[in-house]
């Protein structure tokens, strides 16, 4: 895979089967226990008022419920999550919230060198990428992507790096022209406004094939109803042979 390919979601399928003499030790990093990342970020927005950022992974669209332990997703699965703006200051009312950038690691370390970027200049990078909000005009931000893999297949922690925009600044952002290259990200704020970056994870994939012909159930009744057809059949064809041999012994009889 390539630095600028890092994110697949219909790879190739390898299956590695190791045995092992029952003497051996095996030490095997499979199983470990790990727990959800929480991820809460102060910002001294000014001498006077200092914010808190967060972000959640949520079950659904509605952003009613959200995780709070390893989650195990498939493919085909959506995740929601949401950057929070926190705040029990009256004078914080008139800041605003705006995701700059968004990426992937298989590490909880934001700064990993193998990065899978969702986001870029609060401009969609991967083509799954949804915004569920308008980002920079309220002090919450939320989007969904699907589900992905990244190189390793280890479990996944999403970063962003939000910015805390005043009352003079322009957090909103047009992507209509927006250039969305895929190799890095930034990890300082634009001129004048306040970043912190912030993480949820780890999310566990799974790669379950997923059936398309007919289902087990069916073709195990669809063999025992050939198997009871073709008894039938067979007993049928073999009442008919007694009864066309008893009928031709009858028409000898009356000929003689």
């Amino acid at each position: 895979m390539t630095r600028e390919h890092t994110t697949t979601r219909r790879d190739l399928k390898v299956v590695w089967k190791c045995v092992y003499p029952r003497h051996y030790i095996r030490n095997a990093q499979v199983g470990v226990d790990m727990e959800w990342l929480t991820s809460i970020s102060l910002v001294a927005f000014n001498s006077s008022l200092q914010l808190g950022l967060t972000m959640t992974l949520h079950t659904d669209e509605s952003f009613t419920s959200s995780y709070r332990d390893v989650v195990t997703m498939e493919l085909e699965d959506t995740l929601f999550f949401q950057v929070t703006l926190q705040s029990n200051n009256s004078f914080a009312a008139d800041v605003l919230l705006q995701v700059e950038s968004c990426w992937a690691t298989e590490s909880t370390d934001p700064h990993d060198a193998v990065q899978a970027i969702l986001l870029e200049h609060s401009c969609a990078v991967d083509y799954t990428f949804r915004w569920l909000s308008v980002n920079g005009l309220a002090q919450m931000s939320r989007f969904s992507i699907q589900m992905f893999t990244m190189p390793k297949g280890l479990p996944l922690y999403v970063h962003c790096q939000a910015n805390i925009c005043g009352q003079v600044e322009d957090c909103s952002k047009n992507c209509t022209n927006h250039h969305r290259p895929k190799r890095s990200v930034s990890q300082t704020g634009r001129e004048g406004k306040k970043a912190a970056v912030v993480s949820a994870g780890p999310v566990v994939v799974i790669n379950r094939k997923r059936t398309t012909g007919v289902p087990s159930d069916w073709t195990e009744h669809m063999t025992m109803i050939s198997i009871v057809a073709g008894s039938i059949g067979f007993l049928g064809g073999a009442v008919l042979l007694v009864s066309a041999t008893k009928a031709v012994m009858s028409y000898y009889e009356r000929l003689q």
